[in-house]
């Protein structure tokens, strides 16, 4: 196997280990997210008594040929889980921005549930995901880009992070992790086989 094979299998097991998108159902209408690949780091954030936080960035495309590839704009949707010592339990927080509901909290006593629930986006509409752009709804060249950032609330210095910002004008942002862009295709019945290169 040359270099370059070998190189390309590696980056596609890591991603499929880091993001996972399915189908919710056969109606292919809406998928769930999840960010197995961050599971450990939010275990270890909670362990040392801090809040850990995701956010999740989705958006639909289509390549085009000679061409850049046409997208929607960026959906997020904001986690956080931290323990809760007066009902001994994980507070766990959903917010999907843009759209018209609240944020949902629930408190869930198994640490084990709760987090695999603060690293799942349930049931995204990709109605929701195009927006706008609904020529972009079963589009044959159609996929799907995600994209993971963690952070443990309270594990970087306040005036690290501040100072940080300042020195690089901005551009730079304390986080613990950041899965970068991954493609996943649409058309398949996991959406993208997860992790699967759409070139």
């Amino acid at each position: 196997m040359s270099r370059r094979a070998l190189f390309l299998v590696t980056l596609l097991a890591m991603a499929s280990t880091y993001f996972q998108v399915v189908w919710v159902d056969s109606s292919h209408t809406a998928v769930t997210i999840r960010a197995p690949g961050v599971q450990d780091e939010v275990a270890g954030c909670l362990e040392s008594g801090r809040e850990a936080k995701l956010r999740f960035q989705v958006r639909l495309c289509r390549k085009r040929s000679s061409w850049l590839d046409a997208c929607a704009s960026e959906r997020t949707q904001h986690h956080s889980i931290s323990y809760d010592s007066i009902t001994e339990s994980y507070k766990v927080i959903k917010d999907r921005l843009g759209d018209d509901a609240d944020p949902v909290a629930v408190g869930i006593p198994s640490r084990e549930e709760a987090i695999s629930a603060a690293i799942t986006a349930d049931n995204v509409p990709m109605s929701f995901l195009a927006g706008d752009e609904s020529e972009l709804l079963g589009h044959e060249r159609g996929y799907l880009q995600a994209r993971t950032i963690f952070a443990c609330k309270g594990s970087v210095n306040r005036t690290l992070a501040q100072l940080s910002q300042i020195l690089t004008f901005g551009i730079l942002n304390v986080v613990e992790s950041d899965s970068g862009w991954l493609d996943f295709s649409v058309h398949s019945r996991k959406a993208g086989g997860q992790g699967e290169d759409t070139n």
